[in-house]
């Protein structure tokens, strides 16, 4: 959409309540709604201010994990960062920037408006924006210019990736930011690169007590962040990537759910080359090895990086009477998640 019809639709929507469907992004139209249902109102920003310099340490010290897996990415993408002028962002599953690098001048200038370690970029906290936006929408996403929901933060142009562990629970963001001015069409792209090697790091160890499949359409993608992984134990799906759910056609909801030969035709599967699955098609791939044992132990719960997880969700839950849909949105997390930590508590 060009900026004048963005412009367009802001008045369409925030001033005269219409949708304006032909000229806003659908993915930026739903984060508008859900930010007006909310309460988030154009003129009054919802702003709790900055967490102290002591609360912002004792936070880096509890993501201090996602942190250290994120490390090589975030100072591979500080370099093109300065040299287009924006930083790189890495926020946590509830959208709090824990760290940003890059162009120092740009730095300065974010700060004006918050974008800053210690500062929530949640859509409940600060509107429409990439981090927040890709966190309730679990997906990548880019906000330009005047489609944030605060006309202040129309200066910035945003890219931003979720990150998900091999149980489909959101455990960060990682986000390129620059001045709405200048071009950042690349900017998705690298974003979603470092994600995919951020993810893939994840199944390096492999899981003890589980089998781990890899595999592709094409054969010069294994071994690669772009292969699909899916992880069984006792032949039941427990683990995979984004690329692996979608290779075979499943989604996250399939953990814990799917037998090995509902997806896999298991009558002649050789240890490594074409794997045929069940709907007929023909992947390539393999498993990492036919022993069992060793590893990192994949854990039984759906549970992210950071530790407290769980009370997060029963959080979510009693603030919204139990409704999962909405503590799910809340949290940036699968309905799925949610689901499974129900039935262990039964």
């Amino acid at each position: 959409m060009d900026g004048a019809g963005i412009e367009q639709g802001r008045r369409a929507f925030f001033d005269e309540g219409q949708l304006p469907l032909e000229t806003v992004r659908q993915p930026v139209l739903r984060s508008w709604l859900r930010c007006t249902d909310m309460g988030l109102v154009q003129g009054r920003r919802r702003d709790g201010g900055p967490l102290t310099e002591g609360e912002l340490a004792i936070l880096r010290q509890r993501r201090e994990s996602l942190r250290r897996l994120c490390r090589p990415e975030l100072e591979m993408l500080a370099g093109e960062a300065r040299d287009t002028g924006s930083v790189v962002i890495l926020a946590d599953a509830d959208g709090m920037i824990l760290d940003s690098i890059g162009d120092t001048g740009f730095l300065s200038r974010a700060a004006q408006v918050a974008l800053r370690p210690g500062v929530s970029w949640t859509e409940a906290s600060t509107g429409t924006n990439a981090i927040g936006t890709a966190i309730a929408e679990r997906r990548p996403i880019a906000v330009h210019g005047p489609e944030h929901f605060f006309a202040e933060h129309a200066v910035l142009s945003c890219a931003a990736t979720p990150i998900l562990d091999p149980r489909g629970a959101i455990v960060g963001a990682l986000d390129i930011s620059g001045p709405s001015a200048g071009g950042h069409g690349h900017a998705l792209g690298l974003i979603r690169l470092a994600v995919d090697q951020i993810e893939h790091r994840l199944f390096r160890s492999g899981f003890a007590d589980c089998r781990v499949l890899r595999l592709h359409d094409d054969a010069a993608m294994l071994g690669t962040a772009r292969e699909g992984i899916l992880v069984f134990r006792e032949d039941r799906l427990v683990a995979a990537n984004r690329r692996g759910l979608s290779l075979v056609g499943r989604s996250w909801e399939a953990l814990d759910e799917t037998a090995l030969g509902e997806v896999l035709d298991m009558r002649g599967q050789e240890m490594r080359g074409r794997l045929r699955l069940t709907n007929g098609s023909t992947l390539i791939g393999g498993w990492d090895s036919e022993s069992r044992g060793g590893g990192v132990e994949l854990p039984v719960t759906a549970r992210p990086l950071a530790d407290d997880r769980a009370e997060a969700i029963d959080a979510a839950l009693a603030a919204h009477g139990g409704n999962v849909t909405a503590a799910a949105r809340q949290l940036g997390v699968h309905r799925s998640t949610i689901h499974r930590h129900l039935a262990r508590q039964r």
